[in-house]
């Protein structure tokens, strides 16, 4: 159930508490800031369902301790949140569990001792603030998406605002979003979601691990993430449909896996726009790679349709291995991508939009060129990880001295 608890001495101890079942952009970003805080904490990291082997291997693979405290659960997600009846009544049926987790929550906790607490999401505060597992010790959230106030109930708009000591805004329009819901700007620090540049680069020069169907076409447009609606994958799909129109020497690769719990059908949906439009020898769903950055590195073009984010890796990672990017100006995106600069912005499910800035890049070589030149110095210029650390370290240390003054 829980591993054993070894602590670092003379290094104050961090714990991070997850609800992981998902290994992308970022669960990634997590495993690196654990590792980058190792040099100067004790980390810890408490999983409730363990489920998730990419990122238990993740972690393993970097010597971070971790403790699960509900390995045998069998239903690791409510769901249906388009159908608020079935989910109250599938959230009734695992209230035994959520006592368990509130209880064992407790237990490791008071067994690590730790000097701070921090979470990336709504549901991890929601259970840590109802198991009462953290009174003494200072607790952060690191809000890593836009948290627009559309986004969230009235409930974890109040939690946000009342129970972490301090939030880390992943950007700077993830602040003014959580300030115009009247999170006080005091407890913000924008701290940007960051990549390991040295890593970055190693793994993208590998070889691939998996098939990537059409690789010897002329141009490879690739689209990474989770298959959700809100990554908009349909959208790059239908811009495919209108590119073909002109263009044959092409291929699009959808790298990311299925969403846990998704009862909507979302990669089927998918399946079947391919399908009506004829793309068989065009549009691939190559479901969840572990050499995505490899892939990244062999494509002419990184597309992310999306319709909210915080930070996203995939775009970072893209800029940083020269690949022009295509993306919407929403969350922080905009502080990435500089409209014709370091990359090219599209409305959200705007396919006419996409299929006319892929036109663009493929027929003009020497701006996807310039574009790749400028968005790499742009990253190296002002996101690097040092940078980064120093800002999450200085928040964090801010907070514990608080706590210690009080006590």
């Amino acid at each position: 159930m829980v591993s054993a608890i070894n602590t670092e001495k003379n290094k104050k101890v961090l714990v991070f508490f997850g609800f992981v079942t998902h290994f992308g952009g970022a669960q990634r970003s997590t495993v690196l800031l654990c590792q980058q805080l190792k040099r100067f904490y004790d980390v810890h990291v408490i999983d409730v369902y363990g489920s998730c082997e990419k990122y238990m291997r993740a972690l393993a693979e970097r010597n971070i301790s971790v403790s699960v405290l509900l390995p045998n659960s069998k239903s690791i997600y409510i769901g249906y949140t388009d159908k608020p009846a079935r989910r109250i009544l599938r959230a009734v049926k695992q209230l035994p569990w959520f006592l368990v987790l509130c209880k064992r929550l407790r237990e490791v906790v008071k067994r690590i001792s730790p000097a701070l607490v921090w979470v990336n999401g709504i549901k991890a505060l929601t259970f840590l603030a109802l198991s009462g597992a953290v009174k003494q010790v200072p607790v952060v959230m690191y809000a890593r998406g836009w948290y627009k106030v559309s986004q969230l109930s009235w409930f974890r708009r109040w939690l946000i605002r009342h129970y972490p000591d301090c939030v880390l805004a992943v950007s700077g329009p993830t602040k003014n979003a959580l300030q115009q819901w009247s999170v006080a700007e005091s407890k913000i620090h924008v701290v940007y979601t960051t990549i390991d540049f040295e890593e970055l680069l190693r793994e993208s020069s590998k070889e691939l691990v998996g098939p990537a169907p059409g690789i010897d076409k002329c141009y490879k447009i690739l689209v990474p993430g989770l298959l959700a609606r809100t990554k908009g994958q349909h959208t790059a799909i239908k811009a495919a449909s209108l590119l073909k129109q002109n263009r044959r020497d092409f291929v699009m690769w959808l790298a990311g896996d299925e969403s846990v719990g998704d009862k909507r059908g979302y990669k089927n949906s998918l399946e079947e726009l391919i399908k009506s439009n004829q793309l068989e020898e065009n549009v691939f769903l190559l479901g969840w790679r572990s050499d995505i950055r490899s892939l990244t590195r062999l494509a002419d073009v990184v597309v992310l349709p999306t319709h909210t984010e915080g930070f996203p890796r995939a775009v970072q990672e893209a800029m940083v291995l020269r690949r022009p990017v295509i993306s919407t100006p929403v969350g922080g995106i905009p502080e990435l991508i500089i409209d014709g600069k370091t990359g090219l912005l599209m409305p959200v499910d705007d396919e006419n939009a996409l299929a006319r800035g892929l036109e663009r890049l493929m027929s003009d070589k020497e701006l996807s060129r310039r574009i790749a030149e400028n968005a790499h110095k742009h990253m190296y210029e002002n996101f690097h990880t040092d940078k980064q650390i120093s800002l999450v370290r200085r928040a964090l240390e801010s907070e514990i001295g608080k706590r210690q003054v009080k006590k």
